[in-house]
């Protein structure tokens, strides 16, 4: 919802009318800020994660997400606004990594995916609800609405386990039981075999540590661990992927969706309900995703995905330039096109991110390399948010769909060639993948099957 909430709230202060007013220019720090505070949030959710646990940190950021509500629900300048999307961007930023990893350790492997995937489908949701709400509220009366789910969330948390990964790490093995025991329904035999995985994988990275280091050397060993190649191998592979996603458009539409929309359609369209529409498709196509990732590649659908936002891209570019004339068919091509667009890029690439970083980090360096990862996938919206309306200026519209296009391609090429494939893969499997000594998937999988014919024609 915080994420959502400029689209709505530059409109609104954009009237000359309005209690307070904000030109473009104005308005793309409105929008960009809350995505520079997150990458703080992102930081010092590491450190938390290891030290309070998962759901500790989550709890802790229902605080400052109903804060920063609140001050922009009773700001009377921009300024004291500026201040509240800090402060929510801090919380967002607390937040991402934390639900990841809890989701992540908690999940049974054949239900990961569909687990990590529909944390999107209450992402969209939310951005859905901010939409429909500012169609019908005031910028003001819409923040004072967003204190309620923090509070019944932090009422939720109290309901579930710790994550089980970390109370065995935090040497409370019985506990550790206690939680996987509620999480698999009461399986025992299941419960015995993860928690002597867990109990093995812990005691192998805790022999790496010293217990007794001096806060210099924990820096050290933080960096370390970052420059580890199992863990910068993934955490590469996950930025990558980021920032191609990021300039194939996939937040600029959240951020910017009712005055972007504005542009596309001109005043033949209802702003409001045009971008409600797209967020009820997102929220579809997130649910739809979390679903197919159940039985579904995570390559196949990153590729198809990609694939499809530079189709309905370049498709919608093309109109644009090449029509000679305004017709009422307009409204129809650009809105099945810019829906095309919508549906396909949340199918894949607004779902993977989050399931790359439950997934892909190794147990040992989730929390500080997942606060990187977030540190610069919010630090990449923010340069994204924030000079997107000078390249739209620059460019124009058909321009920036074609931007769109082209890096949707290239992030289709990269899946192909370094993502690998987590399907009904355990956390251990994937990350003794990444103890192997490539970077690229598809030299992996030629190397397997060089591997393997050998050992056939050996036996």
């Amino acid at each position: 919802m915080p994420i959502g909430y400029s689209a709505i709230l530059l409109p609104q202060l954009a009237q000359n009318n309005g209690t307070m007013h904000a030109d473009r220019e104005l308005g793309s720090w409105i929008a960009s800020v809350h995505s520079l505070a997150t990458p703080v949030g992102s930081l010092m959710s590491g450190p938390l994660l290891d030290g309070i646990g998962r759901r500790g940190s989550l709890r802790l950021t229902a605080v400052p997400l109903c804060t920063g509500w609140i001050i922009m629900g009773f700001a009377q300048n921009i300024p004291t606004l500026l201040v509240g999307r800090v402060v929510s961007g801090l919380a967002v930023g607390l937040m991402a990594v934390p639900a990841q990893v809890l989701l992540g350790e908690m999940a049974d492997p054949g239900l990961r995916g569909f687990l990590t995937g529909s944390t999107l489908a209450f992402y969209c949701l939310g951005i859905v609800i901010i939409y429909a709400l500012g169609a019908t509220l005031a910028w003001n009366m819409v923040a004072f609405c967003g204190t309620i789910l923090p509070v019944l969330a932090l009422s939720a948390l109290l309901l579930i386990p710790e994550s089980p990964t970390w109370l065995v790490r935090q040497k409370k093995p019985e506990e550790a039981r206690k939680a996987l025991l509620w999480l698999r329904g009461g399986n025992a035999k299941q419960v015995n075999t993860e928690i002597a995985i867990l109990e093995a994988r812990t005691k192998t990275d805790l022999a790496r540590m010293d217990l007794n280091m001096s806060l210099a050397e924990q820096a050290s060993a933080a960096i370390s661990t970052i420059l580890d190649p199992s863990v910068l191998k993934p955490l590469t592979i996950i930025n990558v992927f980021n920032l191609l996603q990021l300039i194939s458009g996939t937040y600029v539409i959240v951020f910017y969706a009712v005055d972007l929309i504005a542009d596309i359609g001109g005043n033949s369209i209802n702003n409001y309900l045009a971008a409600v529409i797209t967020g009820i498709v997102r929220l579809l196509f997130s649910s739809i995703s979390s679903v197919l990732l159940l039985k579904v590649g995570r390559r196949s659908l990153g590729m198809f995905s990609a694939f499809g936002t530079a189709f309905a891209s370049l498709n919608l570019a093309g109109y644009m330039l090449f029509k000679t004339e305004s017709s009422s068919a307009d409204i129809y091509v650009i809105g099945i096109c810019l829906l095309l667009y919508v549906g396909v890029n949340t199918l894949g690439l607004m779902t993977l991110p989050a399931l790359m970083v439950a997934e892909l980090l190794p147990q040992r360096a989730r929390g500080i390399g997942g606060g990187c990862n977030f540190f610069f996938f919010n630090l990449f919206i923010f340069i994204v948010t924030k000079v997107f309306p000078m390249v739209c200026e620059t460019v124009g519209i058909a321009g920036i769909f074609i931007i769109f296009g082209i890096s949707a391609i290239l992030e289709g090429a990269f899946i192909y060639v370094a993502l690998p494939e987590t399907n009904n893969r355990t956390l251990e499997e994937i990350e003794d993948y990444f103890q192997q000594s490539n970077l690229l998937w598809v030299t992996r999988s030629t190397e397997r099957r060089k591997d393997a014919a050998f050992i056939m024609n050996n036996v």
